[in-house]
């Protein structure tokens, strides 16, 4: 069922991102949900003791929201659970990405606006993170850069912003990357051509690709790690 202007029931597919309990025992779940976007959702009574949702609601619990949107507010009436990445607490640097991309999403999609462009690309970064067929770092640096791509934010990763000269090494510098002759006094992370070369496949490769991956060479994870803390900072200077 599409959602509608004025009160009624909506059906949407989507995601728990957060969740917050009132000391009444109301419990609110922060969705991104298609077509609507990130939206509040109440579930009165929900955190007094009774078992009415279970693990449902969740973060990372993906679904189909079963909705009655009211004059003032939208209340969940019913989750029918499609996956919901428990596996993901049994490692504590896998899931502690996981809760970070969360809280991008959070921090940086606006109440109310669909992306539906972000939600495949969450949901099949979250499976690559529970497949452990790629390092957390480069699963990250894969999120955000396809986070921005999807945008039209991402940099460039095959051409200098400086000259457009083809890349061999670079310096990356969050937004761009730069040839050795134009990178003189900028600050960033050196990448050889090898470095760059990988996280361009990573970025670019397809879901089971991703997971055909073993005994691959590894990037120095501390440049996985300040390139990807670039890319979330693009993000930051957008919101």
């Amino acid at each position: 069922m599409e959602s509608r202007v004025g009160q009624g029931l909506l059906r949407k597919r989507g995601v728990v991102l957060r969740r917050k309990d009132s000391n009444e025992g109301d419990r609110s779940i922060y969705a991104f949900l298609e077509k609507e976007g990130p939206v509040w959702l109440l579930a009165p009574g929900a955190a007094r003791g009774k078992v009415r949702f279970g693990g449902a609601t969740d973060p990372l619990v993906w679904g189909t929201f079963h909705i009655y949107r009211g004059p003032n507010r939208w209340y969940l009436r019913e989750i029918d659970v499609r996956k919901d990445f428990l596996s993901l607490r049994s490692s504590p640097s896998r899931i502690r990405c996981a809760a970070e991309w969360a809280s991008s999403l959070v921090k940086y999609t606006l109440p109310g606006h669909a992306s539906d462009d972000l939600l495949p690309i969450f949901y099949w970064s979250l499976c690559i993170l529970e497949s452990g067929s790629l390092r957390v770092d480069l699963a990250a640096w894969r999120f955000y850069w396809r986070w921005l791509k999807s945008w039209g934010l991402a940099p460039d990763l095959e051409r200098c912003q400086g000259c457009g000269v083809e890349l061999g090494g670079a310096l990356f510098c969050g937004e761009s990357l730069f040839c050795r002759r134009c990178s003189g006094g900028r600050y960033g992370v050196e990448l050889s051509p090898w470095e760059r070369s990988e996280l361009i496949s990573t970025s670019t490769m397809g879901y089971s690709e991703i997971l055909a991956i073993k005994g691959r060479p590894g990037i120095d994870p501390g440049k996985v790690l300040s390139c990807t803390k670039q890319l979330a900072r693009t993000l930051s200077d957008r919101s």
